[in-house]
């Protein structure tokens, strides 16, 4: 059975944060057939405009019980995000359902901003760290991590450490041997340092 694997997508969304993991998916889905189903959802069905101006189309948000697991963008738009009631509400909503829910880079504002980290280890993107500590300082930042696993939830550090992040989660479903091939087709290193499981 198929893992529907949702990524969330906003206004000024990083671009990477999203295409990123989506390719590391997609290429484990080559290796292990009928591993992954992928969707890139919104608040709004249509195309969402990230930060660089190329835009993505996405579907509007699903049940969270047809999650599971989701994966939030990060970008200069986690300001409005994360202040954003609809799309809290459906993040905190699949903290309860979905199987798993992880961050990119300051995707982690939206996800701290449910409450559903408080006490959690949790990362993001560097230049963020003092800003999300003032916003969430119930959140136990890990500012020197590239990606962290606290139970369900799981956090990653700016930009290209979404990949280092979907590795890891592909790793958690498909085993190392799987994880480390879809690295070697990515041209990426499958493990760097400053990754906690």
């Amino acid at each position: 059975m198929s893992r529907r694997i949702a990524c969330l997508l906003f206004e000024e969304f990083q671009l990477l944060d999203a295409a990123g993991p989506i390719s590391a998916f997609e290429i484990a889905e080559r290796y292990q057939p009928g591993s992954y189903e992928l969707r890139v959802i919104a608040r709004r069905r249509g195309a969402v405009t990230s930060s660089s101006g190329a835009s993505m189309n996405a579907a509007g948000l699903p049940s969270p019980a047809s999650v599971d697991t989701l994966v939030i963008a990060g970008g200069s738009g986690t300001r409005a995000a994360s202040r954003d009631a609809t799309l809290v509400n459906f993040v905190a909503r699949c903290g309860t359902r979905a199987r798993r829910v992880a961050s990119v880079c300051s995707g982690a504002f939206v996800l701290a901003a449910t409450g559903l980290i408080d006490g959690r280890a949790a990362t993001t993107h560097w230049t963020r760290t003092q800003d999300f500590s003032r916003r969430f300082p119930r959140v136990r930042l890990e500012a020197d991590r590239i990606f962290v696993k606290s139970g369900k939830f799981w956090s990653s550090a700016g930009i290209t450490a979404g990949i280092d992040l979907a590795l890891a989660l592909i790793a958690d479903d498909l085993g190392e041997s799987v994880a480390r091939q879809v690295a070697q087709q990515l041209v990426v290193y499958y493990r760097r340092p400053g990754g906690q499981s």
